[in-house]
């Protein structure tokens, strides 16, 4: 059963809605159990204090995390080599901004291990969390250091890395704010957290509306550059840069997902792309952004 929720960042119950479902899917395993999700499904609200998006009534956290922990994500991981590539490139593209090399790193929700593998090309000491056992066991296969759990069952001990991730993690979150005070502890003094994220405020996002490809059921909450660097002031934590992130993934996979979205017209150019063409890597921007964030002095 469904159930109201508060605003993530402020606390009130005060909002206005947004979009309302137009499939109606009660299934929890069917709404949570793929990365991918199903677009359509929820009443998203704006809060009338700090301009939050977010879903509610939603369905209990621990309905939630079994969807999680019951994930098989063989197609997602089956762009592993691309995705190593573009958390590769970004890592270099934010230069400075980051620790440097032999630096110890949390991946928070790594899924199949594809940033610690750019973070150790990168040169630091990588470690992943992770809930699906399923993608746990595709990173261990690959010789990469994954436990299986969340921020509340880890076996991490306070001020221990340098870096923490959360790669496109942060919108799936029950409790955002409780996620990034925990994680402040685990930050060694001076630390970064970097947050990659669907933003929800870009030009691409007001322009397709409610069919905004990122409005899906695992996506819980919707942020923009100014409602992240408020739930992270609330936290803790002072947001220093923004960017625009790129990913580069295959022509097939992305038409895939365009299908899976509803984009108009998808379904027509898949089956008009040769194979050979499938295959090809292409860089895309769809309106993800990477912030990094310290904790305030």
């Amino acid at each position: 059963m469904k159930s109201e929720v508060l605003c993530p960042v402020c606390d009130s119950n005060q909002h206005k809605v947004k979009y309302e479902p137009w499939i109606d899917i009660q299934d929890p395993q069917k709404l949570y159990g793929a990365a991918s999700g199903v677009p359509g499904t929820q009443r998203l609200v704006e809060c009338e204090n700090c301009g939050m998006i977010y879903e509610t009534p939603r369905f209990p956290d621990e309905v939630i995390l079994q969807g999680y922990l019951r994930s098989e994500e063989s197609g997602h991981d089956s762009q592993y080599p691309m995705r190593v590539e573009s958390f590769y490139r970004t890592l270099l593209s934010l230069g400075s901004r980051i620790p440097a090399k032999g630096a110890t790193v949390l991946d928070i929700g790594t899924a199949g291990g594809a940033f610690l593998d750019a973070a150790q090309k990168f040169g630091y000491q990588a470690v992943g969390l992770e809930p699906s056992q399923f993608l746990v066991e595709q990173g261990r296969k690959r010789g990469l250091k994954i436990e299986q759990g969340t921020l509340d069952n880890h076996p991490f001990q306070s001020a221990s890395f340098d870096l923490i991730c959360l790669w496109d993690v942060i919108e799936h979150l029950t409790h955002p704010k409780a996620a990034l005070e925990q994680i402040q502890t685990l930050l060694k003094p001076g630390g970064i957290l970097l947050i990659n994220y669907p933003d929800i405020g870009t030009w691409q996002a007001k322009l397709a509306g409610r069919r905004f490809w990122w409005i899906i059921s695992v996506h819980l909450h919707h942020f923009t550059r100014q409602t992240l660097s408020t739930i992270c002031q609330r936290t803790g934590f002072q947001v220093f840069h923004f960017q625009p992130y790129w990913q580069t993934l295959q022509f097939g996979y992305l038409e895939d997902m365009a299908i899976l979205y509803k984009i108009p017209l998808s379904r027509v150019l898949k089956q008009l792309t040769p194979r050979l063409i499938q295959q090809i890597p292409i860089p895309y921007y769809a309106s993800q952004t990477t912030a990094l964030a310290r904790v305030k002095l």
